[in-house]
């Protein structure tokens, strides 16, 4: 970022604005002045905090809107994309240390149970569609049903052809 010192970034939120500079220690502060004509503007629109809790950062990045200096955005999305919120640390200085490491391990057992659970009712649902009240199939009996329904189709056209044969021979013997 050294070579963006003296750089601005305007981040337009859906209820403010916020202006940083880049400053002498190549670090991101905020601007005591209003900034008119920032180098790089980031729109972030209402709906990016939707967007990443359903898909992630990835999908929230699809809404916002980056437009200046392309050298500085495509520094800020790298340095954006290293990024890694510690919440521990930051509830420590709510909470204290022993009580912040309680909740995040209790978080990560919550979330562990919720797809653990969500998985075996999906497993289970998928298993009582397909042998309990047949409304599903399973793949492979569907590729085997497949082969069996080309096989048969071979066989009736084979046979077919067998008839015409047949048939052609008895009307040349009368």
């Amino acid at each position: 970022m050294r070579k963006h010192i003296g750089k601005t970034i305007q981040i337009k939120l859906p209820i403010t604005q916020i202006s940083l500079v880049i400053d002498e220690q190549a670090k991101f502060s905020l601007s005591k002045d209003e900034v008119k004509d920032a180098n790089v503007t980031l729109t972030i629109g209402s709906d990016v905090l939707n967007a990443y809790i359903a898909g992630g950062k990835d999908v929230a990045a699809q809404h916002v809107k980056v437009s200046g200096d392309v050298d500085l955005a495509h520094a800020m999305s790298k340095l954006a994309g290293q990024l890694r919120w510690e919440v521990e640390e930051d509830l420590s200085k709510l909470v204290g240390d022993a009580w912040a490491h309680r909740i995040v391990e209790s978080a990560k057992k919550t979330r562990r149970y919720g797809q653990s659970a969500v998985k075996d009712l999906g497993g289970s649902v998928l298993e009582y569609l397909i042998h309990e009240k047949p409304t599903l199939v399973q793949k492979e009996e569907l590729d085997s049903y497949k082969n069996n329904l080309r096989q048969l189709r071979d066989d009736v056209e084979r046979l077919e052809k067998r008839i015409e044969r047949l048939m052609e021979k008895l009307e040349k013997a009368s």
